[in-house]
């Protein structure tokens, strides 16, 4: 039986964020995409081993604090902070899409922080003949072809049908408005800290040589959001690093196979053994 992520709250230098967390073993942090997402089943099948850690970044989910952030690099530090307060020594750090891309700005500071990474769909890099396509002025509808594959999942038809929703809170109930709001809500935050440079720190490929720690990218074969070549990159020039493909799977992996997801991170942590 999967274990549940408790909600709780955690008082940081830029206010208080919502955090989840259940499971007991060693400490797994994950870092949530451009969608904040706060739980998923490959979080909770990790639970039964690892103690999972979400804290959900500033402007996202309740989180209070996004007026203190206006770019990476505030981002990363109010991660060293949430460490600090967590008594968090060098856990595991698994990220998707934009989480993955802060917590590589943070093993590039302050590589002695970070364990093993689990990378998702990772954005954070600019590459001249591969660009992330854009995120913005996007209709949910179109982006739900680029984040999932199975057009009949549950997520994917969430996103088509918000396309039409008009705003009026007593039209169309059958969206429930907890998943409409944060979405919108989640887009603002990232345009602060990733609209320009688009999804990208023209510095990070550069450090990718400061991490310390063995990575695992993860790339959902049908991921036509972050192309192929970014993920090679990483896996190219982090010191340590294995690139793995999930197929059948887009830019939101961990919602369409997280069991796969939770497997191969499983394996990949007991190769460190």
């Amino acid at each position: 039986m999967p274990t549940s992520l408790t909600e709780g709250r955690l008082e940081t230098h830029v206010g208080a964020i919502q955090m989840f967390r259940g499971g007991s073993g060693d400490p797994l942090v994950y870092l949530h995409s451009a969608g904040g997402e706060s739980t998923n089943a490959a979080l909770e099948d990790l639970a039964d081993d690892y103690d999972v850690i979400v804290p959900v970044l500033p402007g996202y989910g309740e989180s209070e604090g996004i007026g203190d952030i206006d770019d990476t690099e505030d981002m990363a530090f109010h991660l060293l902070d949430v460490w600090d307060r967590l008594g968090l020594a060098s856990p595991v750090v698994m990220g998707l899409s934009l989480g993955a891309w802060m917590g590589l700005e943070l093993a590039t500071r302050y590589p002695e922080r970070v364990g093993p990474m689990i990378l998702v769909n990772p954005v954070g890099l600019y590459l001249d003949d591969a660009p992330i396509k854009e995120m913005f002025g996007r209709s949910p509808a179109e982006l739900a072809e680029d984040m999932i594959a199975d057009p009949e999942n549950p997520v994917a038809q969430m996103m088509r049908a918000m396309a039409e929703w008009t705003g009026d809170v007593g039209a169309q109930m059958e969206i429930p408005l907890e998943l409409v709001l944060p979405l919108y809500k989640s887009l603002s935050a990232t345009a602060k800290i990733g609209w320009d440079p688009y999804l990208h720190n023209p510095k990070l490929r550069g450090r990718l040589h400061r991490v310390g720690s063995p990575v695992l990218i993860v790339r959902g074969a049908r991921d036509s959001f972050v192309p192929e070549a970014h993920a090679k990159t990483y896996a190219a020039e982090l010191p340590d690093a294995r690139l793995e493909i999930i197929e059948d799977a887009a830019h939101l992996l961990p919602l369409e196979k997280p069991a796969e997801l939770a497997a191969a991170a499983r394996t990949f942590l007991a190769s460190l053994a």
